[in-house]
């Protein structure tokens, strides 16, 4: 992702407010009966020209919740973090 990791906890707690935890291993996000987990690793720094972009990889798990109900709360996120762009 194009983002570091306070952004992307920023976004996850704008859409998803009190849901959103942390704890010694990345991003929690609780809702319903869903437990997704974010691993975050922060990688090298893009550089084109003056421009600087930050990259993030993320790692999502499951650590609860049914596979559809987590299925949708993954898209909910993956709206929720979306940047603008053409």
């Amino acid at each position: 992702m194009n983002s570091t990791p306070a952004e992307f906890r920023r976004a996850l707690v704008q859409a998803f407010g009190d849901a959103v935890s942390d704890d010694e291993t990345g991003v929690l996000l609780a809702t319903g009966n869903v437990i997704l987990h974010f691993a975050l690793a922060v990688a090298a720094t893009t550089r084109i020209g003056a421009l600087e972009i930050n990259l993030l990889r993320v790692e999502i798990s499951v650590r609860s919740g049914d596979e559809r109900a987590a299925r949708n709360l993954q898209a909910q996120v993956d709206r929720a973090t979306q940047r603008g762009g053409g």
